[in-house]
């Protein structure tokens, strides 16, 4: 099989939904590298071996909680117990270091022209692994909070979050369509029956590595 990137073949499918599910973080804004740069901060002070482990896990690992990331990283890279306190505190200096810079940083090429576009007759949903209340933040301050009938952050799952909201709006999983750029975003929504758009080169990777027939586009330039 192969990858789906035919932009009629893509429009089609997007057309057909009720329903447009979207990641935030490599979807809609290039904040992946500033996320990338603030956990390696954050243990610099191990070295850089740590912080070559640190960084790895979380871009091999993108989508997952930073609650998670971070009680990996106290656990099995540091070897001490990751209490609660521990990870609130961590995630509390994480979120002083990033949360401008993502509201500043630049949008995926394409990403609001299309947001604009859907929004005359899809209902447009945000799924992130951010904490909730700070995604939601970042979106209102970015002037993207009306375009977004539902926002959904962590610490409830993708796929918790994904099933949310079919039952919110009560309609069926072929109704929506996720785009997400990570491993966990792809599975969320074969974990729900929910269509599904790789967005960017590293979930090209994965997808290319799969059997099934897969939809993909680098960015939305295609799309609008």
């Amino acid at each position: 099989m192969s990858i789906v990137e035919d932009k009629d073949s893509l429009i089609e499918l997007i057309d057909k939904k009720k329903v447009l599910i979207f990641d935030f973080d490599g979807v809609l804004v290039d904040s992946v590298d500033i996320k990338r740069e603030a956990f390696g901060y954050l243990y610099k002070e191990h070295g850089d071996e740590i912080v070559n482990k640190v960084t790895e896990y979380h871009l091999q690992n993108g989508g997952m909680s930073r609650y998670k990331k971070f009680a990996y990283y106290e656990k099995e890279l540091l070897g001490r117990e990751a209490s609660s306190e521990r990870i609130k505190k961590l995630s509390a200096d994480f979120s002083a270091r990033v949360v401008t810079q993502v509201v500043q940083s630049d949008e995926i090429p394409g990403a609001k022209k299309f947001i604009k576009q859907q929004l005359v007759n899809k209902y447009l949903v945000i799924n992130s692994a951010t904490p909730e209340k700070e995604i939601k933040d970042i979106i209102n301050k970015k002037g993207w909070g009306e375009q977004f009938g539902s926002i959904y952050g962590s610490p409830s799952s993708k796929t918790d979050n994904i099933n949310k909201i079919i039952e919110k709006l009560g309609v069926m999983p072929i109704d929506c369509l996720f785009f997400g750029d990570a491993q966990s975003d792809w599975s969320a929504s074969l974990q729900t029956n929910v269509d599904f758009i790789g967005i960017g080169r590293t979930i090209k990777k994965l997808m290319k590595k799969d059997e099934n027939l897969n939809y993909y586009q680098n960015d939305f330039l295609d799309l609008i």
